[in-house]
């Protein structure tokens, strides 16, 4: 038991990573591993007409998932505000930059939203990781066009 009296689990760093993949494969069936965790994070999004910064009522723990069919890379906050958790898309048009302790992005809808990080190392190493993603992106060579205009990624 805590100080609180609650009974708490003791759960090594792994059986949190399992219980916590588990929870996000029910929410998407096609999640194979989560690549990083940040413990918490708060929304914000930005009016460009404004020129202002609004809290968006998402607020949880971020995961950057590796999944095994497109899109291949998603971070998603399991969302304690509300029953709605965020999913984003990383793919190589995702832009993003780091103002630690914040990451702020523009996201295929070109929102430009920003993620506020309760632990600053926890940005830098999501950032990082961004990095790492998108660049592997970048590196794969576009196939040639086709008439409807997608292009195609080799699977990472």
């Amino acid at each position: 038991m805590s100080q609180t009296g609650k009974l708490m689990p003791n759960l090594d760093q792994q059986s949190t990573k399992m219980l916590n993949l588990t929870v996000l494969q029910r929410m998407d069936p096609f999640i194979e591993e989560i690549l990083i965790t940040a413990a918490h994070v708060t929304f914000y999004a930005f009016n460009v007409e404004t020129n202002q910064w609004s809290r968006k009522d998402v607020e949880g723990s971020l995961f950057v998932v590796k999944r095994n069919t497109q899109p291949r890379f998603q971070f998603i906050v399991m969302n304690r505000r509300n029953t709605e958790n965020l999913a984003e898309n990383l793919l190589g048009d995702f832009e993003y930059e780091v103002q630690a302790p914040y990451l702020l992005y523009r996201n295929q809808s070109q929102e430009v939203n920003g993620i506020w990080f309760y632990n600053r190392r926890e940005c830098e190493d999501v950032a990082n990781l961004f990095t790492r993603i998108l660049s592997a992106y970048s590196k794969v060579p576009a196939k040639p066009k086709v008439a409807s205009g997608k292009r195609y990624f080799v699977l990472l």
